[in-house]
C-alpha cells in the first residue's frame, strides 16, 4: 500500500515536473529578427542656432547649404550653414512682424525650379481688432534666399484665436503642384473644432487657390499637419488629434490619401486612412504632440513629437522633451524611440523639428529652456543605423584607437552617451583570427572601485538565434574601466559563466575625463576556427554608469538585454579594400593594402620607395579629349600641383570648356605648445582632414582658460574655434576637455577656395 502511493506521488511530481519545464521553455521563443533603422545621436554636435525664439525649421537647399528658419528677432529669421551643421551664420532677419501681429511657426521648402518659400502665420495678439486677421502668408526667394518678396498672401481666418489658423506646411507634388496644409478653425466659429485644410498653387506661389478641406473628426482638433510623399506614392500628412477614444490629449496621427487621389474627399473620424503612428500599443498611452514628419535616405520614415514618453509620464506640457521614432516606408508603425536632448525634468524641448540632410544624418532642432525662461533653439545630429559593420584589418592593440584604420573615420561608427552624458563612441574591425572593438567613453566621473564599475557590455549572438533568452552562440562581455573582462556564454535559456578567458587580450586607458578601450577576441574562444564572414549575426551595446552613488545603463533604442531578436544586425564585410592579390617583384618585395593601409615587406633590405598618386579623369565620352596647359593629358605624367593648372576639355564636335585646378593643403599646427609642453600632431594615414594632439601637463595646472602658443604653415591659414578666430598666446580655450580646432585653408588670392580640417587637442594632467 505504501508502496503503491510511493509510486503514485512519484508519477504525480514527474508530471508536475515536466509542466513546470514546459511552462518555463515556452519563455524562450525564436522570433524574427528586429527590422529597421533606429537614431544614434552624437552629443557633440549640439550647438545653439538662436539664442531665443520658437518653431525652427530646416531644409538642405540646392546648391548643399543648410538653412533654417524661426520665429525669432521680431519676425522671421533665417541662418545657414555650409558645413552639414557644423557652423552657422549669425541669424537675419527676412520679415518684420507689424505692431501687435507676431510672426509664428515658418515652414521652408525649395521648389524644383529652385524656389525657395518660407511661409508663417501671422497671429494678433489681444487687443483683437478685425483688420488684424489671424492669416498664411509667404516670403518667397528666387535667388538662393540673397532677397526676398512678400508676404505673399495665402489665407485669412478670423480676427480673435478661437476662430484662426494655425501652423502653415507646405509640399510640391512631382507635377509641380504646390500644397500648403494648415490648422483651421475659420469653419467652426461656434465651436471648439479644428480641421485641417490646405490651398493650392500652380504658379510656384505666387497665387493661391480657398482651401480645401482633407482631415476632421467631429468634437475634436486636428492641428499641426506636415506632409511629406511616400516613397509608395501616397500623401502622408502627420498632425495631432485630441479625440481618439480612450485616450485623453494629443496624439500623432498620420492622415493619408494616394497621390492620384490628391484629396478628394476629407479623411474622417472612422477612415482606415487615419492612424495613431506607434508600432507598439505601449507607447500610444503617452501624450505626442506638435508631430513633425521627414523621410530618411532609405525611404523609411522619421517623426518628431512634444510628450511625456518615458520617466515624464504625467508631466504638465511645460515639461515636454522631444522625443524621434522611425517609421516605415509607408509611414506607419513608428518604434525605436529616443530623446535627441534627453534633458533633465527641469527642462523642455517643444515646437520641435526634424530634418535629413545630404551627409546621411538627422538634425533635430527643439525650443530648449525651463518653464520660467525664454527658450533658445538648439540642434543635435543623429546618424540612423540599421547594422554595425566590421572591415578586415588588424589594428595595434595599445589601448586607443588613434593611429589605427577602424570600419569608420576615427572609430566612430556607433553614436551613443546623450542618457548617460558620457558621450560614446564605438567601432568594430575583424580578421581572420580576432573579432575587434574598440570605444571611448567620456567621463569625468570614473569609478574604479571594482563595485559596480563603469564599463560597456558587448554582446554577441553569432548563430542569429534571435531568441528572447541567451541560447547556444550568443555571448556576453563586460569590459569594465580597470581591464576586466567578464565573459558569459548562452545555453538553456540562461547566461553562463566562462572561465577560458586568458585569450582575449582587452586592453584600457583610463584618463582624467575619458577611458578608452580596446579588446581581440579569438574567433577560437567564439567557437570559430576563422572569420565567420558568411555568418548571420546580431550585436548589442550597453553602457554602464556610475553616477552619485547609482547605476544607469544606456541601451540601444528598442533592445533588450536578453533577447537578441532585438539587438543590431551585425556584418563582417566580405571583400578586403585595396590590392586583393599583392603586388611582387621575385617574390622579393611584397606591396599589399589592408583596409587603407599600404604594407611592404621584404627579405631584404630597401634602399628607397617612391609612392606616386595616379591623375585620372572621369569623363562621360570616350572621344572628348583633356589638355593641361594645353597639352594633352597623359596618366604617366607628373604636374606642378604646386601650380594652378588650365584643364580644357575639347569634345569630338570641337566645342570646348576650361576649367582651373587650383590644390589647396590642409591646415594644421606646425608648432603647439600649452604650460611649456610641446604638443606632436598624430595622424590618420586614412584621413588627412583629421589630426589629434594628446598632451600631458603638469599635476595641478589650471586647464580652464589657457592661451596656448603655435605657429601655422601657411599665412593662408586660419584656425577656428567655433566662428571665433585664434590668435597665438592671446586667444584662451577651456581644456579641462577635449578643444576642437577648425582650420580654413585657403589658396593665395583666392580666399573663396578653401579647404576645411580638424584638429582635437586632449590636455592630461600628470
Amino acid at each position: 500500500m505504501n508502496k503503491k502511493m510511493n509510486v503514485h506521488i512519484n508519477f504525480k511530481t514527474s508530471i508536475l515536473i515536466m509542466f513546470l519545464l514546459a511552462a518555463y521553455n515556452i519563455y524562450a521563443v525564436s522570433k524574427d529578427p528586429y527590422s529597421g533603422s533606429r537614431i544614434f545621436w552624437d552629443t557633440d554636435s549640439e550647438l545653439t542656432l538662436f539664442p531665443s525664439g520658437n518653431y525652427a525649421r530646416i531644409i538642405q537647399l540646392q546648391d548643399g547649404r543648410i538653412m533654417a528658419a524661426a520665429e525669432s528677432g521680431g519676425g522671421i529669421s533665417v541662418c545657414y550653414s555650409s558645413n552639414y551643421g557644423k557652423t552657422w551664420t549669425s541669424p537675419e532677419l527676412i520679415v518684420r512682424q507689424q505692431s501687435l501681429i507676431p510672426y509664428a511657426v515658418p515652414d521652408l521648402i525649395q521648389l524644383t525650379d529652385g524656389t525657395i518659400l518660407v511661409g508663417f502665420n501671422p497671429r494678433p495678439s489681444s487687443p483683437y481688432s478685425e483688420n488684424r486677421k489671424f492669416g498664411i502668408r509667404t516670403m518667397i526667394s528666387h535667388d538662393n534666399g540673397k532677397n526676398w518678396e512678400g508676404p505673399i498672401f495665402i489665407f485669412d481666418a478670423q480676427y480673435i484665436s478661437d476662430n484662426g489658423c494655425w501652423e502653415p506646411s507646405f509640399l510640391e507634388l512631382p507635377s509641380g503642384e504646390l500644397h500648403c496644409y494648415f490648422a483651421n478653425e475659420n469653419d467652426f466659429t461656434l465651436s471648439n473644432e479644428q480641421c485641417i485644410s490646405m490651398c493650392r498653387s500652380f504658379d510656384k506661389g505666387k497665387t493661391w487657390s480657398d482651401p480645401v478641406r482633407i482631415s476632421f473628426r467631429p468634437g475634436s482638433r486636428d492641428g499641426m499637419p506636415v506632409p511629406i510623399i511616400t516613397d509608395n506614392g501616397e500623401i502622408a500628412v502627420i498632425i495631432e488629434d485630441n479625440g481618439w477614444p480612450g485616450y485623453s490629449g494629443f496624439r500623432a496621427t498620420t492622415v493619408r490619401c494616394p497621390l492620384s487621389d490628391n484629396w478628394n474627399s476629407v479623411i474622417g473620424a472612422d477612415s482606415p486612412n487615419r492612424n495613431i503612428i506607434f508600432a507598439n500599443t505601449n507607447d500610444k498611452k503617452y501624450k505626442s504632440a506638435a508631430p513633425y514628419l521627414r523621410k530618411l535616405q532609405s525611404g523609411e520614415t522619421i517623426a518628431s513629437w512634444q510628450g511625456d514618453y518615458g520617466d515624464r509620464k504625467g508631466v504638465g506640457e511645460s515639461q515636454y522633451d522631444m522625443f524621434v521614432a522611425v517609421g516605415d516606408k509607408d509611414a506607419k508603425n513608428f518604434k525605436a524611440i529616443s530623446a535627441p536632448f534627453n534633458l533633465s525634468l527641469s527642462q523642455h524641448s517643444l515646437w520641435n523639428s526634424i530634418a535629413v540632410v545630404g551627409d546621411g544624418s538627422v538634425i533635430a532642432l527643439g525650443s530648449i529652456g525651463d518653464p520660467n525662461t525664454g527658450n533658445a533653439i538648439k540642434m543635435i545630429k543623429g546618424y540612423p543605423k540599421t547594422y554595425f559593420e566590421a572591415d578586415f584589418g588588424t589594428p595595434v592593440l595599445d589601448g586607443s584607437a588613434s593611429g589605427d584604420t577602424w570600419t569608420y573615420k576615427n572609430a566612430q561608427q556607433v553614436f551613443m552617451g546623450n542618457v548617460t552624458k558620457n558621450k560614446t563612441t564605438a567601432d568594430f574591425l575583424y580578421d581572420n583570427k580576432y573579432l575587434y572593438f574598440t570605444a571611448r567613453v567620456i567621463d569625468r566621473d570614473i569609478y574604479t572601485d571594482k563595485v559596480d564599475n563603469d564599463g560597456i557590455f558587448l554582446s554577441l549572438d553569432l548563430e542569429n538565434a534571435c531568441d528572447t533568452y541567451p541560447q547556444k552562440g550568443m555571448f556576453q562581455f563586460f569590459l569594465d574601466v580597470n581591464g576586466n573582462v567578464t565573459m558569459k556564454y548562452g545555453d538553456n535559456n540562461n547566461w553562463h559563466d566562462a572561465d577560458n578567458t586568458e585569450d582575449i587580450t582587452y586592453i584600457v586607458n583610463t584618463k582624467s575625463f575619458y577611458y578608452d578601450m580596446e579588446i581581440a577576441i579569438p574567433w577560437k574562444l567564439l567557437g570559430y576556427e576563422t572569420a565567420p564572414v558568411q555568418n548571420q549575426m546580431r550585436v548589442n551595446l550597453e553602457i554602464r554608469n556610475r553616477k552619485d552613488g547609482a547605476v544607469e545603463k544606456e541601451i540601444i533604442p528598442e533592445t533588450l538585454a536578453k533577447q537578441s531578436w532585438s539587438w543590431m544586425e551585425f556584418r563582417l564585410n566580405k571583400t578586403e579594400s585595396g590590392i586583393q592579390t599583392p603586388l611582387s617583384d621575385n617574390q622579393n618585395i611584397i606591396a599589399y593594402t589592408e583596409h587603407g593601409t599600404l604594407n611592404i615587406k621584404s627579405n631584404t633590405d630597401i634602399s628607397g620607395i617612391s609612392v606616386y598618386a595616379s591623375n585620372k579623369f572621369y569623363i562621360g565620352s570616350d572621344s572628348t579629349k583633356v589638355y593641361i596647359d594645353d597639352k594633352e593629358f597623359s596618366s604617366t605624367a607628373k604636374y606642378n600641383l604646386a601650380n594652378v593648372l588650365n584643364i580644357k576639355l575639347k569634345s569630338h564636335e570641337g566645342t570646348e570648356r576650361p576649367y582651373k585646378l587650383y590644390t589647396v593643403n590642409y591646415g594644421e599646427f606646425k608648432t603647439f605648445e600649452l604650460l611649456g609642453v610641446q604638443g606632436t600632431i598624430t595622424r590618420s594615414e586614412f584621413d588627412y582632414s583629421y589630426y589629434e594632439i594628446n598632451m600631458t601637463v603638469p599635476s595641478g595646472s589650471d586647464l580652464s582658460n589657457l592661451a596656448p602658443t603655435f605657429t601655422l604653415y601657411s599665412d593662408n591659414d586660419k584656425v577656428y574655434i567655433d566662428d571665433v578666430e585664434q590668435i597665438s598666446g592671446t586667444t584662451t580655450a577651456d581644456f579641462t576637455k577635449p578643444v576642437t580646432y577648425r582650420f580654413v585653408a585657403s589658396y593665395p588670392n583666392r580666399p573663396d577656395i578653401t579647404a576645411e580640417s580638424t584638429v582635437i587637442v586632449t590636455v592630461t594632467p600628470q
